[in-house]
């Protein structure tokens, strides 16, 4: 039985402290009403490290979580024990790269080596921050000493077998985004209903690639986990998990197997 690799991730955009309370309110619909209280409103609505982690241990899988450097309302730095605890517990850090370092090597160095001042293990795993990709980008990786990269996506309106699998580029492993949640419940406008129907057609388009190690990418942001559609994570995982044939794993797990 041919097996279906599923790189499991989340890109951690927003700073600690989160947006602010009217942001939030701005978007209160996306939640569940239950989770607003009289007295305040919680950033932890956008802070998940936790519950992620438990959800994963039940399902026996260790994911990605793609760290920034350069956040517009606060300080990495602020993460600083969610990361301890989270490669203490066995899960990858990789780095968020920022927009503006893309085509400045000197720039990603500086970001990666910050990161690992917190990690104190190299950052093997690279995604850049809104996807903002350079033709040159996986030559200054490979000269940075990263193993994999995952910034790449076809297209935001639909589902494709172009988004799955890997390529292998300057030496660098490629892994484009197959399922983004952003995108399918905004530009797609899958409900929540349709959802583990959705990813199990992808998974089928996956099983139908010619590769020698079928890979589907899911990219689930750590601040969705309480919203709408976002609240789906737990699902998604229980049914890759009932799949004899499927593997989810870390970004970095992944491209050793695929390099060695």
């Amino acid at each position: 039985m041919k097996k279906q690799y599923i790189f499991l991730s989340h890109d951690v955009d927003w700073s600690y402290e989160g947006p602010s309370k009217n942001h939030i309110l701005e978007r209160k619909d996306r939640f569940d009403q239950k989770l607003f209280t009289n007295s305040s409103i919680n950033n932890n609505l956008y802070r998940n490290f936790s519950e992620f982690m438990e959800i994963e241990e039940k399902y026996g899988v260790k994911s990605t979580f793609f760290f920034r450097t350069q956040y517009e309302n606060g300080d990495y730095k602020d993460y600083d024990e969610d990361i301890k605890k989270l490669i203490n517990g066995g899960w990858e850090v990789g780095l968020h790269t920022d927009p503006s370092s893309v085509d400045k090597i000197e720039k990603i160095k500086t970001e990666k080596e910050n990161l690992e001042k917190i990690t104190n293990r190299k950052i093997s795993g690279n995604r850049v921050h809104y996807l903002s990709n350079d033709i040159e980008l996986t030559k200054k990786l490979d000269e940075l000493d990263f193993v994999y990269d995952s910034s790449n996506k076809i297209t935001k309106e639909k589902i494709t077998t172009e988004d799955m699998g890997y390529q292998n580029i300057d030496g660098i492993i490629e892994f484009p985004i197959t399922l983004m949640d952003a995108y399918l419940f905004s530009y797609m406008n899958i409900s929540e209903e349709k959802i583990i129907s959705t990813v199990q057609n992808t998974l089928n388009s996956c099983r139908q690639l010619e590769s020698d190690f079928n890979v589907m990418t899911i990219l689930w942001h750590d601040n969705v986990l309480k919203m709408k559609g976002g609240r789906m994570y737990p699902k998604i995982l229980e049914f890759l998990s009932s799949q004899d044939d499927v593997i989810m794993c870390n970004g970095l797990d992944l491209a050793n197997k695929i390099k060695f």
